[in-house]
């Protein structure tokens, strides 16, 4: 994977955006290779590799479709469907937020693991657990499992950050058949 992490586009930019199946909005190529420094190599979405499988598997498992919609749900009653609608709806109303990745001008704690992010380092923030909360891009994470939050994706509660899944648990009890 090392060759990838060197690699660089036919134009001056210093990055193909191409070779990769997601990147954080906003970013120049030079800020998301920078972004992307700070990923495990097999966590890194380059195309067709074990980093493009995980991101996959990870929308799947942090943002079960049948957590959010009645199509996915077979066998429920009007009833049942109605609570679904809500709990959806309220929910992303409530908890849902995306990260947003910045280059820092001036260094600070990482709300993850407590030490410094550099200046000029990147910083993932999330506004909806405060204006000045940041992480380094490898802490952007669920505090359940642990796993990085997959497209920066998050639900918040209590101050705490969470993936869709353990997020939805933390408000009601999984179907044993979903786990």
């Amino acid at each position: 994977m090392d060759m990838q992490r060197q690699s660089h586009s036919d134009d001056d930019s210093g990055c193909a955006l191409e070779e990769y199946t997601w990147v954080p909005p906003g970013l120049r190529p030079d800020q998301v290779r920078l972004y992307f420094s700070q990923i495990p190599d097999d966590k890194v979405p380059y195309v067709n590799s074990p980093g493009e499988q995980y991101r996959v598997r990870q929308l799947l498992h942090q943002l079960p479709p049948h957590d959010n919609e009645v199509r996915y749900c077979h066998s429920l009653t009007d009833e049942e469907r109605k609570e679904l609608r809500l709990f959806s709806t309220q929910r992303k109303r409530d908890a849902l937020g995306r990260g947003n990745v910045r280059q820092l001008m001036s260094a600070r704690p990482c709300d993850g693991c407590d030490d410094l992010i550099s200046t000029g380092d990147i910083a993932v923030f999330a506004t909806r657990l405060g204006p000045n909360a940041s992480w380094h891009p490898a802490c952007f994470a669920c505090s359940v499992c642990r796993e990085l939050l997959v497209d920066l994706i998050y639900f918040h509660r209590d101050g705490r950050m969470y993936c869709g899944r353990h997020h939805a648990e933390t408000l009601k009890p999984r179907c044993s058949a979903l786990r």
